[in-house]
């Protein structure tokens, strides 16, 4: 995810049009989102790790949102930028999935429970599409391309950051010991 924020969606922002402190501003949000997002207990009667996996949903949801239009959006600036872009969401959901999954399993929700909260997040993406699709040209020039895509960014970084990589190594030390 930080990968395909610092190479694909970062610098596709800025071929966009957007100058580099608009798609810096617009990253800030997406990440400022996820702060916010974390500070909320979603689940007052649950652990941490619940709420934990609650947020990792609600925030993979919202990015996936625009990210089910950032491949149409980034085609319309440049084909290869598109295709890259289209191959490297559809491989970056396969871990995006497990965080949700893994974590949601960790925190003590079913295996139901699990793949409900896995397929509101995947669900989230076709609606992101859908709705761009829907809009026509209203979201799809250039400008708008450009801060959905930094958003997204943002977005992807605070995941990863925030929760996903403190996590990981917070589980990793626990299963070492």
């Amino acid at each position: 995810m930080l990968t395909v924020s610092a190479l694909q969606l970062i610098p596709s922002a800025v071929d966009s049009g957007l100058d580099p402190i608009q798609v810096l501003i617009a990253t800030a949000l997406g990440f400022a989102l996820v702060i916010a997002l974390a500070r909320i207990r979603f689940d007052q009667k649950g652990s941490k790790v619940k709420n934990q996996a609650l947020l990792i949903t609600i925030a993979l949801s919202l990015h996936n949102l625009p990210e089910g239009a950032a491949p149409i959006g980034a085609t319309l600036v440049d084909i290869q930028t598109g295709l890259t872009t289209s191959l490297v969401i559809a491989l970056h959901n396969i871990p995006e999935g497990i965080a949700i999954s893994a974590t949601a399993l960790l925190a003590g929700y079913s295996r139901g429970m699990a793949l409900l909260l896995t397929l509101a997040s995947t669900l989230a993406e076709a609606l992101g599409a859908v709705g761009v699709y829907l809009s026509g040209s209203l979201l799809l020039d250039d400008r708008s391309i450009g801060i959905l895509l930094s958003v997204v960014a943002g977005i992807m970084i605070a995941i990863c950051v925030k929760e996903l990589i403190p996590y990981s190594v917070k589980t990793v030390f626990r299963t070492t010991q």
